[in-house]
């Protein structure tokens, strides 16, 4: 089924087909019927599920043209907001909407300019958005949807308490979005306070792999672990590749012993600034 029988506006349509969209994942099926009948609803679903893409593409075809802030997104990490805010523009780029970033580590200056440009979709992590509201550079009186993603992480970095003092800036009549990718009994509590009378869409096991992740396990003596690394990137084909090592100093000592192995390489980890953070996602 493409995604023509939805319901979804022509532009966004053409978005989906500019991204190279095929057909909509299962967690997209179930969720645009729902979102686009304006009802609130619980996600569960895994990386890799399309889950951006479910919540997005209906909200881009609810808000149709530019009329002001009216949605908002909560991420837990500045890095998540960054991707999200970029499948927005990527989504909607042949409508008129206008979508804003803010988060921490950098400036206010350049988000201030934004909003008071005008914006009809933000994007935010929760502790730069209510130092903006504090200071009285935006409002959120007239926001319509909700979108509370990666609550779980939320959950897990302490930011529940400040998604409960953003959420009681917004009007109740609002529609409102959570994914988690799990539901323990915070989350729950959260969910009964802040949604009415919602849809449960569950795609997979919680806590199970995507299906587009494949795993393998490899014993190897820790002086062999580079060697084995190199040889792994020789014979697999690959765009890209993301290494997790154990510490900051581990992860400088591979991207340099990489590099020398012919490799473009780049670092990401707290010693680095945000625009070498930044600079290491693009």
């Amino acid at each position: 089924m493409s995604f023509n029988h939805f319901g979804l506006s022509p532009e966004v349509v053409r978005g989906t087909q500019a991204m190279g969209f095929v057909e909509p994942t299962p967690i997209q099926l179930r969720a645009f019927p729902i979102v686009l009948g304006g009802k609130d609803l619980i996600g569960t679903a895994q990386t890799g599920t399309g889950k951006t893409a479910a919540f997005a593409l209906p909200i881009l075809t609810l808000l149709a043209k530019h009329g002001g802030l009216r949605c908002l997104v909560l991420e837990p990490t500045r890095e998540l907001a960054a991707q999200v805010e970029t499948a927005f523009r990527d989504y909607g780029r042949f409508t008129d909407l206008r979508v804003a970033l803010v988060h921490g580590g950098v400036g206010y200056g350049k988000q201030r300019e934004e909003l008071k440009r005008g914006v009809d979709i933000l994007v935010a992590t929760p502790g730069r958005l209510l130092d903006l509201l504090e200071q009285r550079t935006m409002s959120l009186k007239e926001i319509k949807i909700l979108v509370l993603d990666e609550v779980d992480r939320m959950l897990d970095m302490g930011f529940l308490p400040d998604v409960r003092r953003i959420v009681e800036k917004i009007s109740t009549k609002r529609q409102t979005l959570l994914f988690s990718a799990t539901l323990p009994p915070e989350i729950e509590r959260l969910a009964a306070w802040v949604l009415r009378d919602p849809e449960l869409v569950e795609i997979g096991v919680r806590r199970s792999p995507a299906e587009t992740v494949t795993h393998a396990v490899y014993p190897v003596a820790a002086e062999q672990k580079f060697d084995l690394l190199m040889a792994l990137l020789e014979r697999t084909n690959f765009d890209s590749a993301l290494i997790f090592c154990r510490t900051k100093y581990g992860a400088d000592r591979i991207a340099h012993q990489l590099k020398q192995g012919k490799h473009a390489v780049a670092v990401l980890h707290s010693n680095r600034t945000q625009r070498e953070r930044i600079e290491a996602l693009e």
